[in-house]
């Protein structure tokens, strides 16, 4: 009971951090001026989000196949193949974890530099 108290004071002080995030604001420009250029960027944008949202997904499923082997792995018994195999999870879900993070970061850089 202790804990869950605590864990709920240790989130509820973090959570003004959270909400104090700064957002980048996009410069406003004139629609007539710069329709190409505008209608290039959203289009540009808009590949970058999915890009950012397959990321996110391998991310997400590399953190299940992780929990998933480590869990296989504790409740092995003994049993060397089941533990050989989680073993073989975890390590594919830990590669799979770091290329998600890479891929992040690369197309966070790219974005970066584009605009």
């Amino acid at each position: 009971m202790k804990m869950k108290i605590k864990l709920f004071v240790i989130i509820w002080f973090l959570l003004p951090l959270f909400s104090l995030a700064q957002f980048v604001e996009e410069p406003a420009v004139t629609p007539a001026a710069n329709a190409p250029a505008i209608a290039s960027a959203n289009r540009t944008a808009n590949i970058f989000d999915v890009l950012i949202l397959i990321s996110a997904l391998i991310f997400i499923i590399s953190l299940f196949g992780f929990i998933i082997g480590f869990i296989k792995l504790v409740t092995a018994g003994g049993n060397e193949n089941t533990a050989i195999d989680s073993k073989n999870m975890m390590l594919t879900s830990s590669w799979l974890f770091g290329a998600s993070i890479f891929s992040y970061l690369i197309i966070n850089l790219i974005k970066y530099f584009i605009y």
